[in-house]
Parts: structure tokens; sequence; C-alpha cells
């Protein structure tokens, strides 16, 4: 990994595509999302997490005048059950994520990572505290939620992280997730999903009894989704290196047929069971998912 290369989800230019969506103060004291409110503190009943720089109408019976004699500036004590909202992204790092069409900006992978960069970075400028996975056969890599800018940084490095993983199933990592989900919050998975869907389904279900909220995201390579390939082309199966020379014109209907009916299933079932599910390319504008995702829960709310 380049030295710093996580800044590139910092850059100007990135921020530009997301920074236009704005979660209201109202929304965050509720919790952004139905049934998660942070609690009032009674000064030992919680966990200290981090100091916080003191501000206008902060109490001022967690003020550390420790830190105040040493440095002259008032910083707060801060505990876990004050955070307004818990939220874990979980990116599934697996080798079909890193499919990319020649004609394609970005692989799936490169999609997955700008939105999860971009949803760390609205939450936790809204205070939030994000944690943040990488699921593979199993969950490869975890950080627990924060809320401080430190772990923006360390959730924007863990992101950028070139590694992934020669499996085919992620299956397995949802048990490792549920063990993580300690307290009740907003979990987003973002994978292609190209899995047995009904043990995926049975899976993220159970996640619910976690006392979750949960978005999914299913993301595709727009030229892999419509099968948009010359004659005579050769696929390459990314996680067992099987070659199969196939003319796409004779396949794409059945093709698209059960590509849909993949997602038609995904979406029915998420919908019904309250998780809100939404399928991209890598040809939307990832700014779009964002936009959703706050105006739903606005709605909600």
């Amino acid at each position: 990994m380049e030295k710093e290369s996580y800044k590139k989800y910092l850059d100007p230019s990135f921020i530009a595509n997301y920074s236009n969506l704005k979660l209201s103060t109202d929304m965050v004291l509720q919790g952004f999302m139905l049934g998660i409110h942070s609690s009032p503190m009674k000064g030992f009943s919680a966990e200290f997490s981090q100091h916080k720089q003191y501000n206008p109408g902060d109490p001022t019976r967690f003020i550390d005048w420790k830190i105040f004699g040493k440095t002259e500036k008032y910083y707060i004590k801060q505990y876990e059950d004050e955070t307004n909202l818990y939220a874990n992204i979980f990116l599934d790092k697996t080798q079909s994520m890193s499919y990319k069409a020649e004609r394609s900006e970005y692989s799936k992978l490169d999609y997955g990572k700008q939105l999860a960069a971009a949803i760390s970075g609205i939450l936790i400028n809204q205070k939030d505290s994000v944690g943040y996975g990488t699921i593979a056969e199993k969950l490869k890599v975890y950080i627990p939620p924060k809320s401080s800018r430190q772990q923006l940084k360390t959730l924007l490095i863990n992101i950028d992280n070139k590694d992934t993983y020669n499996s085919d199933k992620t299956i397995n990592s949802y048990e490792d997730i549920s063990l993580k989900l300690t307290k009740s919050g907003l979990t987003v998975i973002i994978s292609d999903f190209l899995e047995d869907p009904e043990k995926i389904i049975a899976n993220i279900l159970l996640l619910r009894k976690r006392k979750q909220d949960i978005i999914i995201f299913m993301i595709a390579d727009d030229y892999e989704y419509n099968l948009e390939f010359k004659n005579n082309s050769t696929f390459i199966d990314s996680e067992t290196g099987e070659k199969l020379v196939v003319k796409p014109s004779q396949l794409k209907k059945s093709y698209k047929e059960v590509y849909d009916n993949l997602i038609k299933k995904y979406k029915k079932t998420f919908t019904e069971n309250k998780i809100y599910f939404k399928f991209v390319t890598t040809l939307t504008p990832f700014d779009i998912p964002l936009r959703e995702i706050v105006l739903i829960r606005s709605k909600r709310m």
C-alpha cells in the first residue's frame, strides 16, 4: 500500500461528491435510525472512551481538570454510551469483488471502498461511532466503533488496504460479525452477494436479532451485469482460474433473467424484513446510494 494513499478519500474532488449530504442535528440526536438514542450520562454508568475538546453547552461536570492543569485547555471525558449512533461497515474483499471490465472506471471493490469511506466520513463528522470490518471466508479485520478523528484515519487506511482474499464465499463471516455486534446500532454490508441467496439471507436475518438496522449494498460491474462483451470472449473465474469461451449474445437474455431474479429475491426478502437493500453498478454515481440512505432514514424518523 502506498504511504498515506488513504488520503485520496479526503481529496476535495472526492469529498465534493458527498459533502452536500448533510444529516440534520435532529436526525443525529434521534440516532439516524429508529430505536437508537443516546443515553443520558449519570457519571459512572458507562465505560470511559476518549477525550474531546470542550464546547459551550457540554456538561461541565465531565471536564478533566488534570488535563486543564497541564494544558490550560478544557477537555471533557466522553463515555461510550454518549455516542449518537453505533455503526459498523463490513466490506467484502473476496476475489470476485476485484473484477473490473476493460471499459469500467472502477472494480466492484474500488466502488465499495469509496462507498465505505464516504459513509465513514459522514457518520464520524456527525460524532457517531463507526467501526469497520473486512469479510471473506471469515471476518478478516475488525476495528471496533469509535467517533474520533483518529478513528476516521484508521478506518480509511484499512478500507484502502489492497489485500483481497482467494475465497468465493462470505457466509461464515456472518457468525463472526454477529459476535462483534454487542450494541444496538446500524450495520452496513457491501458485497456483490454472488453466493447462495438462501444462505446469505438466513445469515443476514440473524443479525436483526442483534438489534441492528441493516443496510445492504449489492454491487455489480455494469458490463458484467449487462453481459456487454464481444462474442467468443474468454471468461476466467477469478477465484478458481477456470476459463470458458462463450458467445455473450447467445446467453444474454437467460443470463440477465437469472441475475435480475437474484436481485429481486434479495430486495423482496430484505424489504419484507425491514432491511434496506440497494443494487448499484460501478457506473452508478456513488453519492446516489448515500443520498437515498439520508432520504429514507429521514422519512422513517
